[in-house]
């Protein structure tokens, strides 16, 4: 089946999946683009060097199959701007960077509760639950990429695991829970400007698990079902609410699960169609600067 090529067969190890490069490498790629702050305005008018392909194309080979996700680590000795830059260069030899929340999202502390209004988490300090990006039912993105430009005070470490794995333990150990999480299920709609109502959250339903001959795609936030459900008054299926507690559960293991705290500098990418990812709560403190992370969302370029 074709969502067995994604299956780890061991926990990655974080040194597996974790890249370098030199300041002059970096040095070197940035002087070959001709209108650097275009990689941040217009990154997909960028077309990147070719002649370093090797390594992007490792990276983007990672990401597409076993494991899934990349750590890449060029060390903090950077201004701000440079590793935007260079995130973005990353990025765009990946794919086609989407603009939906703008092409670079930054992910900070607003002061705000996604549990009193329908927010992206990504705008608290709250842990974010497992979960895979996008609620909307028109749109997946292949990659989320984050660069941590200040990792915080306290917390937010990123969690990652594998819904190939869990998928494989439902389908076999719970068919009828399997069943229902490939139904189309309703969403709760977040994203901004768009229309938060009965008739909208209906609309937006699709399934959790999906696996056909475009392959495995697994799109899940269970707060976001579950308060689907309550306000259309909507019972949860019982077999669905099964379903989730199973996936939970699994991805709660440490056994599953690869752990690791986002330092300044580090630029992580990871396949949003098989993997799912958490962030534990963060605190900031006064003294320090605020916990500030880029969000890219990507596609693979023949997707």
């Amino acid at each position: 089946m074709t969502h067995q090529v994604h299956l780890w067969r061991s926990l990655p190890h974080l040194s597996e999946v974790t890249y370098s490069f030199t300041k002059d490498w970096a040095n070197d790629q940035l002087s070959r683009i001709s209108d650097r702050h275009e990689l941040l305005s217009d990154p997909n008018n960028v077309i990147p060097d070719q002649s370093d392909l090797p390594r992007f194309e490792t990276i983007s080979s990672a990401l597409r199959t076993n494991p899934g996700f990349v750590l890449i680590r060029p060390g903090s000795d950077y201004q701000d701007d440079d590793l935007r830059q260079l995130y973005a260069l990353f990025g765009r030899s990946i794919g086609q960077i989407n603009d939906r929340y703008g092409y670079f999202f930054d992910v900070i502390d607003q002061g705000l509760d996604y549990t009193k209004a329908a927010i992206p988490v990504s705008k608290t300090k709250a842990s974010t639950g497992y979960h895979t990006d996008s609620t909307a039912r028109e749109y997946v993105p292949d990659v989320v990429g984050l660069l941590c430009l200040h990792p915080g005070f306290r917390g937010g470490e990123s969690l990652i695991t594998n819904a190939a794995n869990a998928y494989e333990l439902i389908r076999r150990d719970n068919p009828k829970s399997l069943d229902e999480l490939e139904k189309p299920v309703i969403r709760d709609v977040i994203t901004p400007g768009s229309e938060n109502s009965t008739a909208a959250i209906l609309e937006n339903t699709f399934p959790v698990f999906q696996v056909n001959e475009d392959g495995f795609l697994f799109r899940y936030m269970r707060y976001w079902i579950e308060s689907a459900h309550a306000k259309t008054s909507k019972e949860l299926p019982v077999y669905l609410k099964q379903g989730m507690d199973t996936i939970d559960e699994f991805f709660s293991r440490e056994d599953n699960t690869v752990e690791f705290r986002m330092e300044r500098g580090d630029m992580l990418f990871l396949n949003n169609r098989f993997l799912c990812h958490n962030r534990r709560a963060f605190e900031d403190h006064p003294a320090m600067p605020s916990r500030r992370l880029v969000r890219s969302w990507i596609n693979f370029e023949n997707s």
